[in-house]
């Protein structure tokens, strides 16, 4: 028997119906026009709707359509692909359908873990996510997993040649990788086509006194920062780059992170807050001077060790103070901070620049999801199922995977399927 939640879907169905012909005194679902169909199906649960579109053909057909997921997949988390940035890096383009079901997979840890590289030395890793390859890079490799084929030794680029100094921080640029090493210099490298190798093109030695563990570039800059306590501004490769920088800019501690934002205008900066100063910067890529936009807590805002540009008003931090922490270059404040769920330190940070943000933090190989528009997370996910005590310490996701580095693994949590056992550890604290 039919039920109607509301008045108003009832009186538009009868509507519908009354001009209908060769009426019974049985009303069966499969036999209302399709207008009619939809306007009931928009009521539904979307769990419902899969459902249905089990039962026949017609449905199939009707519920396949995208007028009634527009709704249901209005700004998801994870899958919301409006940004052409996050589009850059997703290895498929979600139908809304497919964006509901995803979505609903990331937020009650339906998953399927695999161990695509492991060590038997512990590094401390870095990736990057592009559309097409996977980067990692530990120690003195680095490696490039394509993600159209399987995740195999075989079918990975790597640096051919030796690299004399373990690799701290590096790029990816559209023609070039650009490697920050722990002896302080800053190497260029080939970018591989089909299954050729990583090849050496050209070296900066001595572009610092001490570790890279800072990079970034535009098509016209590069960006290096050190545990010497500087930042460096490089001019663009190919156009009579120097080995000498355009401007250095002093920090006086450590210089963890930094990235440039959207616009190539200015470059944010963290330090690791081993001083009495602020630990958050925003330079000038013009001037090459501070920009003194942000005014920052010194209470608050210790050790930044990664950051992302939201938007080029918006900038996301973490760090040692074990928060996310949302910066509005407009106020020049932070405007929201979300703090870790087990006050671990958060070690690196990845956003779809929308709402969605993932962070892997210190204990347990945990990775947090979070909304921007809710205060508290919405799932844990556990990179190694012992929870061993490695952080994440680098990690990358588009709509479908999340890529996370331990210090002896690469591992990919796959959230597109539809058979998954579930991982729920949402409400794990609870119980502690």
């Amino acid at each position: 028997m039919l039920k109607f939640n509301s008045c108003c879907c009832a009186s538009s169905v009868s509507h519908h119906v009354i001009g209908l012909t060769n009426m019974t005194d049985v009303w069966r679902l499969d036999t209302l026009p399709s207008d009619v169909l939809i306007l009931i199906f928009d009521y539904c649960h979307a769990f419902d709707l899969v459902r249905l579109s089990e039962v026949c053909k017609r449905f199939y057909d009707i519920i396949r359509e995208e007028t009634l997921w527009i709704k249901k997949s209005k700004q998801p988390i994870a899958t919301n692909q409006t940004s052409r940035k996050f589009r850059e890096r997703c290895n498929s383009l979600l139908c809304l359908r497919t964006k509901w079901h995803v979505s609903n997979n990331w937020q009650y840890g339906k998953y399927e873990r695999k161990i695509i590289f492991s060590q038997n030395i512990k590094l401390i890793p870095k990736i990057q996510l592009t559309k097409d390859v996977l980067w990692w890079s530990g120690g003195n490799q680095l490696y490039g997993f394509r993600r159209t084929e399987p995740f195999q030794a075989n079918n990975r680029m790597f640096i051919d040649d030796y690299v004399r100094s373990d690799i701290c921080k590096f790029v990816i640029r559209n023609d070039c990788i650009v490697t920050g090493h722990r002896d302080g210099s800053l190497q260029f490298w080939t970018k591989p086509e089909c299954n050729q190798n990583i090849n050496f093109y050209f070296s900066i030695d001595g572009a610092h006194s001490r570790n890279v563990n800072a990079l970034d570039e535009t098509c016209s800059t590069i960006v290096s920062g050190s545990n010497d306590g500087t930042v460096k501004v490089w001019g663009p490769l190919g156009q009579g780059m120097l080995n000498v920088p355009l401007a250095t800019i002093n920090i006086t501690e450590w210089v963890c992170s930094l990235s440039i934002d959207p616009t190539s205008k200015n470059v944010a900066v963290g330090s690791a807050g081993e001083i009495d100063t602020p630990h958050l910067h925003i330079f000038d890529l013009e001037y090459y001077k501070d920009s003194d936009i942000l005014k920052p807590d010194k209470t608050r805002c210790a050790g930044t060790l990664d950051m992302v540009w939201n938007s080029p008003q918006i900038l996301l931090t973490c760090g040692y103070d074990t928060c996310i922490r949302k910066w509005d270059l407009r106020t020049g404040t932070c405007v929201y901070s979300w703090p870790d769920p087990t006050d671990a330190t958060v070690y690196c940070l990845s956003s779809d620049y929308q709402h969605t943000m993932i962070t892997g933090t210190k204990f347990n190989c945990k990775a947090v999801l979070w909304d921007q528009r809710q205060k508290n997370y919405i799932q844990f996910y556990f990179m190694n199922l012992r929870r061993m005590s490695s952080p994440i310490y680098s990690l990358s996701f588009d709509s479908t995977h999340l890529y996370g580095a331990t210090d002896q693994h690469l591992v990919e949590l796959n959230f597109s399927g539809y058979s998954y056992k579930e991982s729920n550890y949402k409400e794990i604290l609870k119980y502690e």
